[in-house]
């Protein structure tokens, strides 16, 4: 079987290494010539047990950082949630913290054999029954019997065999970037919930990795402008009252820009063409499970392709769709609702909200994430 997948990112290199533990030979193009570590990933079991069966997990846990607590403040920083993470994962295993590079790095590995070319993407495809004919940007062309598009959430792949796709826009922006690991306690995770602005500091192996937006139209400082700045004026009661808050954020001249949207695509397979990862749903950060999720779904195609030649490819894909797609979305659905409660501007629906996360079982609100762990993927 001659495959193709577009996009060195964790579901396609998840999936590159499913398919060179079968012993298939597969081809995989990334149009960016190193690996964005704009931000940390948390890996819950649902994703990261797929590295059980790569023979990569061990060296995950020595990369990465289990995270044991996770703390919910208001705008005043006062308290509302301290949760122990185990609550969130049912006893199958860690939620582990990692730079989204060092994670690849761990793929790749796995994926060694697989034929990696970077700075070259797909520029048009012809699908036909027996195979896909592609064109690369460099000029050249091959043919293949499986095209995977794991090109993210603005596919370029998904675009040109099924058009657009569906997807939720909150209206916020966030930025992420990098600080010290010294400045807060290094197994704890916490956000700070404010009225039409939003804060995370998020543990990872030698730093914290920061996230801190709101309305776009106010946090996107366009052109040449300062982010530290922006952030600066914007988090001001809260650097009032959090000095760490003041310092983490003169580190964010180098912040990564983060659009609050996510994707729902129609339709994830065409005869030899199939979406993996954000490329078929893409997740809003808001409930930490989209890379998970992206894992998931390569260990899931690869094992319907470890039972398919070439022929039967378009039957496989038809089998990993109806295996996946109703827990991948509904798991979606929980980030989205998430973002409801997170993305709030009235002072007077923020008040409320913070009352019912006082009482509200933060597993109640995970309840589809924490539920599809023990579901058959």
């Amino acid at each position: 079987m001659r495959t193709l997948i577009v996009g060195a990112g964790v579901a396609g290199l998840t999936l590159a290494a499913g398919l060179a533990q079968q012993g298939r030979h597969t081809t995989v193009v990334e149009r960016f010539p190193v690996a964005s570590d704009g931000y940390a990933l948390g890996l819950y079991p649902l994703g990261s047990c797929t590295l059980h069966g790569l023979g990569a997990y061990r060296e995950l846990l020595a990369r990465g950082l289990v995270l044991e607590r996770y703390e919910l403040a208001d705008y005043r920083d006062r308290l509302l949630q301290v949760v122990d993470t185990s609550v969130l994962t049912g006893g199958l295993g860690p939620i582990l913290m990692v730079g989204r590079s060092r994670l690849l790095e761990i793929l790749e590995r796995a994926a060694a054999g697989s034929d990696l070319r970077r700075q070259i993407t797909v520029s048009s495809l012809e699908i036909s029954d027996s195979e896909v004919g592609v064109r690369f940007t460099d000029g050249t062309d091959d043919r293949f019997d499986l095209v995977v598009a794991c090109d993210g959430i603005a596919s370029a792949v998904r675009q040109m065999v099924f058009g657009s796709a569906s997807g939720f826009d909150s209206g916020w922006i966030l930025w992420t970037w990098w600080t010290r690991a010294d400045q807060l306690p290094s197994v704890a995770a916490r956000e700070w919930w404010g009225r039409g602005w939003f804060l995370g500091a998020y543990p990872a192996p030698g730093r914290i990795m920061c996230a801190a937006g709101g309305p776009a139209a106010e946090w996107d400082v366009g052109g040449d402008g300062s982010v530290p700045g922006l952030l600066s004026d914007r988090l001001r009661p809260l650097i009032a009252r959090v000095e760490w808050v003041g310092r983490a954020v003169t580190d964010a001249s180098g912040a990564y820009s983060w659009r609050m949207r996510d994707v729902r695509a129609r339709r994830w397979s065409d005869h030899r063409v199939v979406l993996c990862g954000d490329s078929a749903v893409a997740f809003l950060p808001t409930a930490g499970v989209g890379a998970s999720s992206a894992m998931r779904l390569a260990a899931a195609l690869a094992d319907e392709l470890s039972r398919a030649d070439a022929q039967a490819v378009p039957l496989a894909l038809e089998r990993y769709e109806k295996r996946c797609r109703r827990i991948v979305e509904r798991n979606q659905t929980d980030s989205r609702r998430l973002a409801h409660a997170m993305f709030v501007r009235n002072p007077a629906l923020a008040w409320l909200r913070d009352q019912v996360v006082r009482r509200y079982p933060p597993e109640r609100a995970l309840a589809n994430v924490v539920a599809s762990a023990r579901e058959p993927f």
